[in-house]
């Protein structure tokens, strides 16, 4: 049995694009809670620095993950962010081991 993937990426966003950040953010959300083996999708942001948003998943197995990222709703929601953003993501993938 695959064992569960668990991602995280944190990012900080351009003062001027919250409002539409958060609205793509909350699109994607939706969409990708339907794929095949995602069990947890959200994202966060800080209390203590609006303007950070982390995302945290969780996914049947690696296949299903790598399976998002070949879906048009992420691949139009990364055009539509891309330039909402200060840096690159920080992306980083985890197996729970206890």
């Amino acid at each position: 049995m695959p064992a569960t993937l668990y991602v995280t990426a944190s990012f900080v966003v351009k003062p001027e694009g919250l409002d539409e950040i958060l609205e793509h953010l909350t699109a994607l959300s939706l969409k990708t809670r339907e794929e095949p083996g995602c069990l947890e999708y959200g994202y966060f942001q800080s209390l203590d620095n609006p303007l950070q948003i982390s995302s945290f998943e969780r996914w049947k197995s690696e296949e299903s993950e790598a399976s998002h990222w070949q879906t048009e709703h992420l691949a139009t929601a990364l055009a539509r962010v891309a330039g909402l953003l200060q840096a690159s993501p920080q992306i980083s993938k985890y197996r729970r081991f206890c």
